[in-house]
């Protein structure tokens, strides 16, 4: 009689880890469809795409001023958004853009069109721009990028969760990873004109250029500086005086709604302190998370301070710094670390960074993700009202510790050089 075959018997390491691979994948496949078939479409899936758009859309409409009033945006953003059954109680939030409006200028060519298809089209630029933008990075320095590692690359959190949001995430990925190649070809200016486009997201700017400055990078600060100005003076004419008023409103207003930029799930010390305060313990979770950020910082320039990054040297050295960012900026979503693929992708490359350091943003994330959603589930099958989110702890907590461990990895290897 024939012996049954067990499945998946005798795999290698190798087969077991494409056979996670696989599963993560169908399940990110599977997760946005979910929202499609739910109708929750804009509620979580293609959110911040809906703020970007809405902005876009008044900003046609009605001017630059009108795309930054959370009263018209919430008019808009409500029209797309499914609703609950208990509407009359229903308060709705608007999700706000603060972009710049010289960012601004993409979102409303985006918003001339409806914005279901605009959805779809951001997601196909954003997916096949980033493929094309790691195949250009790898061939630069004369790397055949493998499609198993594209894919890795792919299922890297940060850039999955930028897709699934509807964030910028091509426009954060190309400027890193242009940065890093103008800095490494010794083309200073250039480097810092790339870094000049972060100014999108300013908050991940937060410790690369006091560092440049401690490393006298005059010319890549000068660079920087160039398109700052333009950056500022354009949008400054392009608002002007109702529209800065409309524009600086809007940051009182986001100060004062904590809700609208979901600071549970972020990967930052702040998330301990807002999660902790939500559990009843504000003291120790502020002592912690202003403690975390403080020692983080001293940390990260006490690596380089005095020490003159050499070029071998500096993926590393921003990949520390650029972690460190993430963990100590007031407003990191985990989107936002897809900064970090230029520098780990040029590591991977030069066969100087551990498998484990991609691996792990991949295979944590996706346990923590599928857990949530569970979470979320049975919270749902028994009608559990939720005074504290766990899920957004968990991913929040999860992304933490990504970062912590990234950049901590990323200081040991420069100590080892």
């Amino acid at each position: 009689m024939q012996r049954k075959r067990i499945p998946f018997q005798g795999l290698g390491a190798r087969e077991w880890l494409n056979l996670a691979l696989a599963a993560i994948v169908v399940y990110y496949l599977a997760k946005p469809a979910m929202e499609i078939y739910f109708n929750n479409t804009f509620m979580f899936l293609g959110q911040d795409f809906l703020s970007f758009w809405s902005a876009g859309w008044l900003a046609n409409q009605r001017g630059l001023a009108a795309a930054y009033e959370p009263s018209q945006l919430a008019e808009v953003q409500y029209r797309y958004i499914p609703k609950p059954a208990n509407v009359e109680q229903y308060q709705f939030i608007p999700v706000f853009t603060f972009f710049l409006p010289i960012f601004l200028l993409p979102f409303q060519l985006l918003a001339m069109i409806p914005i279901t298809p605009a959805f779809i089209l951001w997601t196909v630029l954003n997916l096949l721009g980033s493929i094309l933008y790691l195949f250009f990075f790898s061939r630069s320095v004369s790397y055949h990028l493998p499609l198993r590692t594209l894919l890795l690359l792919i299922l890297f959190w940060p850039f999955y969760q930028s897709l699934f949001w509807g964030q910028i995430g091509l426009i954060s990925l190309v400027a890193s990873g242009e940065f890093l190649r103008s800095y490494l070809l010794a083309r200073y200016w250039r480097a810092g004109l790339w870094l000049g486009i972060l100014l999108i997201k300013p908050q991940t700017l937060l410790l690369i250029l006091p560092f440049l400055l401690l490393q006298k990078q005059w010319r890549v600060l000068l660079g920087f500086g160039l398109v700052a100005a333009f950056v500022c003076l354009v949008s400054l004419g392009l608002l002007g005086i109702e529209g800065l008023g409309a524009y600086l409103r809007l940051y009182n207003n986001a100060i004062n709604r904590f809700a609208t930029v979901a600071p549970n799930g972020m990967l930052n010390w702040r998330m301990i302190g807002e999660n902790l305060s939500s559990l009843g313990f504000s003291r120790l979770g502020w002592g912690i998370a202003w403690t975390g950020m403080v020692v983080t910082v001293l940390l990260t320039f006490k690596q380089f301070y005095r020490l003159q990054i050499r070029a071998e040297e500096a993926p590393q050295a921003f990949l520390a710094i650029f972690a460190a960012t993430a963990l100590v900026s007031w407003h990191f979503h985990i989107y936002s670390a897809i900064v970090l693929l230029p520098f780990i992708l040029n590591l991977l490359i030069k066969n100087k960074l551990p498998d484990w350091v991609l691996l792990i943003w991949i295979f944590l994330p996706g346990l923590i993700v599928f857990l949530t959603d569970m979470i979320l589930l049975g919270l749902k099958l028994f009608q559990i009202e939720q005074s504290f989110s766990i899920p957004a702890l968990l991913q929040g907590a999860c992304g933490f510790s990504l970062a912590m461990l990234t950049f901590g990895w990323a200081c040991k290897a420069m100590r080892s050089h």
